[in-house]
């Protein structure tokens, strides 16, 4: 059987990561993967040039514009082509054209939803569209309950719902990046790491705020923002406004993410919103403390004192005195980081996640009925 994954990526992020390392595990529960996006006037898109690197075949949508009628056809023609049982779509964009793309096929859609940023107001009308959408289909896969709560809100039926957490690679030792020498960091100062898309939903003006209050209190620390995005300008103005010069560096963007989270002293995720971010993941799997907004699914994975440190967003004094906290208690921060690193190897493994997602695909199959199974073998015989 064959799965696709279809998405409008930007950049290697961690969706892309998701995806990638579940399509190069599902072989051996008997899924061939097929990677597709859209190019939307780029010479390359990252993610399926790294899908390409691992062997995953793949596709692009080529249109004029973002929104082209084009872009259905297209991707019916690919879904023929690669014989597609199963289409997975991963957000708006890829949940609408894939709707309207298999009309009148076998092809069996399950969206795959993340949680909404309502960053700006186009935004917001196709996160509006994409929910209306969303209670069309049999299954729809949240990445956490937090989500799987909010889509039921919005209508589509919990029954429907599947949860299905992010994962990561627990596998192989990671070598920490020397955050002081790379990025001339004063020794003296604690490192704190905060990386991720620099946008305004991701919270890091509450972050510099707080920075400003432990500095201020003569707490020697240092925030490196590892990432790009819109928000670095106004970022950059914040940070010089504040005369914390020394104490908030832009890294930039950094690949690969793990060394840096390892080398930091504290890793932190200051958001308004999230579904299951992976970089909360990361940062447990290479045993760095981690504080965090309890927001969306991330009290599923931490609990305040035991696996990190929760905070509500956009609370500047609550963020600070974690920071301060998790880096003041280091035995307590030992204990916390060995609670957290066994949590991610037991239940957000992606060998845990595959074999859940494995079931779940062979399930949806069975359930489309046994003329979409056997009609998708006639066109295959037909097409041999």
């Amino acid at each position: 059987m064959v799965v696709c994954h279809l998405i409008a990526s930007g950049f290697a992020g961690g969706p892309e990561k998701q995806i990638i390392e579940q399509s190069t595990r599902l072989a051996e529960f008997g899924w061939s993967v097929v990677v597709g996006s859209f190019r939307e006037n780029r010479s390359s898109v990252e993610l399926v040039d790294n899908a390409k690197q691992r062997n995953i075949p793949t596709f692009l949508i080529d249109t004029k514009s973002p929104f082209s009628p084009a872009a259905v056809f297209q991707l019916k023609r690919a879904l023929r082509r690669f014989h597609v049982d199963l289409l997975v779509t991963h957000g708006y964009k890829p949940t609408i054209v894939g709707h309207l793309a298999r009309a009148g096929s076998r092809v069996v859609q399950v969206p795959m939803v993340r949680g909404y940023t309502a960053e700006d107001w186009k935004v917001r009308i196709y996160e509006a569209i994409d929910r209306w959408f969303l209670k069309r289909f049999r299954m729809v896969i949240c990445v956490s309950a937090a989500t799987a709560k909010l889509m039921a809100g919005y209508g589509v039926k919990p029954d429907r719902i599947k949860v299905i957490h992010n994962a990561v690679n627990c596998e192989g030792d990671v070598t920490p990046a020397d955050l002081h020498k790379e990025f001339d960091i004063p020794s003296r100062f604690q490192v704190i790491v905060a990386a991720g898309r620099l946008s305004p939903e991701k919270g890091h003006r509450y972050l510099v705020d707080a920075v400003k209050i432990l500095v201020d209190s003569g707490f020697p620390v240092c925030l490196l923002l590892l990432g790009a995005g819109k928000e670095l300008p106004r970022l950059e103005r914040q940070v010089a406004e504040a005369n914390l010069g020394e104490h908030v560096v832009f890294g930039g963007f950094r690949k690969p993410i793990l060394p840096y989270l390892a080398g930091a002293d504290l890793v932190v995720n200051p958001s308004e919103t999230e579904g299951l971010p992976n970089v909360v993941l990361e940062a447990l799997s290479v045993r760095t403390p981690v504080v965090a907004t309890d927001v969306g699914g991330v009290g599923e994975i931490i609990t305040s004192g035991k696996t990190g440190w929760l905070v509500p967003p956009a609370q500047i004094q609550s963020l600070a005195d974690a920071i301060k906290h998790a880096i003041e208690n280091p035995f307590k921060a030992s204990a916390v980081i060995e609670n957290g690193y066994k949590l991610i190897k037991d239940s957000f493994s992606f060998s845990y996640q595959v074999a859940q997602f494995a079931d779940l695909y062979s399930n949806l199959i069975r359930l489309s009925g046994p003329s979409s199974v056997d009609g998708v073998e006639l066109r295959r015989k037909v097409k041999s």
